[in-house]
């Protein structure tokens, strides 16, 4: 019969025992981290372009626009293709 960790144990990444292997290859750690990098710099800088354009200047309200930007790479790059006014 299997102890209380292994029974609980779900995910196939992180290891039961200390020293059987790394939690993720360094390959897809490195991934993920330059994913979340583009991801939160897209965000930022649709933040920043909605504070510093007028309310004029936007399709839509400012607001909503500044919560759909925290969709995934859908919301900034939505922003920047259909939210502004050039």
């Amino acid at each position: 019969m299997p102890d209380l960790k292994e029974a609980l144990h779900v995910d196939p990444f992180i290891p039961l025992r200390e020293g059987t292997g790394q939690a993720l290859p360094h390959a897809l750690t490195l991934g993920t981290a330059l994913v979340a990098g583009v991801q939160f710099t897209l965000l930022g800088a649709a933040l920043v372009s909605l504070l510093r354009r007028k309310p004029s200047q936007v399709r839509g309200s400012r607001l909503a626009w500044g919560a759909f930007s925290l969709v995934n790479f859908v919301g900034p790059i939505s922003y920047f293709l259909f939210g502004r006014k050039r």
